[in-house]
């Protein structure tokens, strides 16, 4: 059964932090008269229907690439097909709440699972706060401690981490981190090709034996990040 662990691309599902804005659809060409304030830009009375999708790349769940936090880091077009799907993704079970970290201590009764897995997924339960109180996910969400991040990087296997949060690290924390974001660095700058996932709705995934995960881009070789869409086979 396929079980999908990604939030759509729907403005009423999608948080952003700040004035960055959701996606915007921008008609090109409609199948339909033009309205009385129609766009003129807009082909009317089409025969076809065409759009175009304003996107920031970091909206929704999203995987981050080395060139996020490196400016000669691998970009997206670096990671192959392959580099999207994991035989061994585990998840693990790990309450959290308002700025806590994810630590060492946290990990390590689990090292016989991190030492075989490719993706390693860590549920907080702090996602109910996602549609509960936006403010409160988006602003004192918990994440990986720089030193978690450190130890994890030792799993030789491992080539993404995400975990049900905003992003891997307390947002308004990293940003004042000297240098910034020290869990992004720990993680994406230890290899040279290594995911981090955001924002991702693990909670369908719990009580469920996970046997391969997909994490979905569109390929756009120059970019930092894109948004996936993330399914399982359970």
């Amino acid at each position: 059964m396929l079980v999908e662990f990604s939030y759509p691309l729907d403005p009423s599902a999608i948080l952003m932090p700040g004035s960055i804005a959701k996606p915007e659809v921008m008609p090109r060409s409609r199948m339909v008269p033009p309205p009385e304030d129609a766009d003129e830009g807009v082909r009317w009375d089409s025969y076809n229907t065409t759009s175009f999708v304003k996107l920031f790349v970091h909206t929704g769940t999203h995987i981050d690439t080395p060139y996020h936090v490196d400016a000669n880091g691998a970009k997206l077009g670096a990671f192959g097909i392959e580099d999207f799907v994991f035989d061994q993704p585990v998840l693990l079970e790990i309450p959290k709440s308002d700025l806590e970290e994810i630590a060492v201590e946290d990990l390590k009764p689990h090292e016989k699972q991190l030492s075989q897995a490719d993706l390693l997924l860590v549920y907080t339960g702090f996602s109910k706060w996602r549609s509960e109180e936006p403010e409160r996910y988006m602003m004192k969400q918990p994440g990986f401690s720089q030193h978690a991040a450190e130890y994890l990087m030792g799993f030789s296997s491992l080539r993404c981490v995400g975990a049900d949060t905003m992003g891997i690290e307390n947002i308004p924390e990293g940003r004042a981190a000297d240098p910034p974001f020290p869990a992004h660095r720990a993680f994406l700058l230890t290899r040279e090709k290594f995911l981090i996932l955001e924002d991702p709705n693990l909670a369908p995934l719990v009580g469920k034996q996970m046997k391969r995960a997909y994490l979905i881009p569109l390929r756009l070789p120059d970019l930092e990040a894109m948004s996936v869409t993330a399914f399982a086979d359970v």
